[in-house]
């Protein structure tokens, strides 16, 4: 008895690529689109080389989940998704959102956990919802159901407070301390909050080989206008700005 597992590779774009910013460059660029059993991947990889007062060097590759632009595994009842955050835990409100981002779950969202700097682990069901992280944060709420609109009183490590949620929007408020605003859908996702003095805002949209990734930390831009692609990154001090031109797929 075989078991046949088809492998898709699409979009695999090779791209010559040129670049202004705080360091010019040029260099080639691979994007390919990965689909296999239940899995869905698009990655990037880029070749760069500085130019530099007249002379030419190799710039390392960046950190190897830069390379990962998005990633999801779809088992029916549970899954993982990384860059585009779960749905399941944007209401929890010691988890915030960051850039490199994995969620798993399972039993439909029943339980799961997230990965980040830190990690929390969380449980939920029609009538109780609790999250836990390694940071002594919590986050314990009652949600009172009307089909698919929530309301959800919560107590957490921020204070007492109220969420209300519909379909993937989430939005809750901390009284004293902030609130929270965010959706996430398959490969789109928007989070922005204000809680105890400190503002984190993400914005996602990852589309094989095109997206925009935002994050307090860093924008990351890649969009096809016809048959060419806008480039654009900024971090910290860092930042360049070019195109990038099809060689062949």
């Amino acid at each position: 008895m075989f078991l046949l597992l088809p492998i898709s590779v699409a979009a695999a774009v090779v791209n010559f690529d040129i670049a202004i910013g705080t360091s010019p460059w040029f260099g080639a660029t691979l994007s390919p689109h990965i689909e296999f059993w239940r899995i869905e991947a698009d990655l990037s990889f880029s070749l760069r080389v500085a130019v530099d007062q007249g002379r030419l060097s190799v710039l390392p590759l960046y950190e190897p989940f830069e390379n990962l632009k998005y990633l999801s595994l779809d088992l029916g009842t549970g899954g993982a998704l990384y860059r585009v955050p779960y749905a399941g835990w944007l209401s929890f409100s010691n988890l915030n959102y960051e850039a490199n981002t994995l969620s798993l779950w399972g039993m439909n969202g029943s339980i799961g956990a997230v990965i980040q700097d830190s990690y929390a682990l969380f449980f939920k069901i029609d009538y109780f919802s609790i999250c836990v992280d390694n940071n002594s944060g919590y986050h314990l709420s009652v949600p009172i159901n009307f089909n698919d609109f929530k309301i959800e009183p919560f107590i957490s490590n921020l204070g007492y407070g109220v969420g209300l949620s519909h379909r993937g929007i989430v939005f809750f408020l901390v009284p004293k301390m902030g609130l929270r605003i965010g959706f996430a859908a398959d490969r789109l996702f928007f989070f922005a909050q204000h809680l105890a003095n400190k503002t984190n805002v993400g914005f996602g949209w990852v589309n094989e080989d095109e997206w925009v990734l935002v994050s307090n930390e860093s924008i990351d831009l890649r969009k096809k206008i016809d048959k060419i692609y806008v480039i654009f990154r900024s971090e910290k001090e860092r930042w360049y700005a070019g195109f990038s031109f099809p060689v062949f797929w």
